[in-house]
């Protein structure tokens, strides 16, 4: 299986996170409509029934880590090429 090579201007490249956060809420409004949905919201695990009622299932809040405790991104060196 091979993928085409494709090419996109700076504008399309630009657009493709906002686009992708667009079809998100498209698909998360869709789904809400038609069944249950488990998903985590303000450090909150809550149930979306389809009448809209929802039920707060776990705090989760525990579950994320502060920034300065992440490790650190290693970063190559540059290296120079004499010629």
């Amino acid at each position: 299986m091979s993928y085409p090579i494709m090419r996109v201007s700076r504008y399309d490249d630009e657009m493709i996170p906002k686009l992708a956060t667009h079809a998100f809420r498209h698909a998360f409004q869709h789904a809400c409509a038609v069944s249950q949905v488990v998903y985590v919201k303000d450090h909150q695990m809550l149930q979306r029934n389809i009448d809209g009622h929802e039920v707060v299932l776990k705090d989760v809040s525990q579950a994320y880590i502060p920034m300065g405790q992440l490790p650190k991104t290693l970063k190559r060196k540059k290296h120079e090429v004499t010629v």
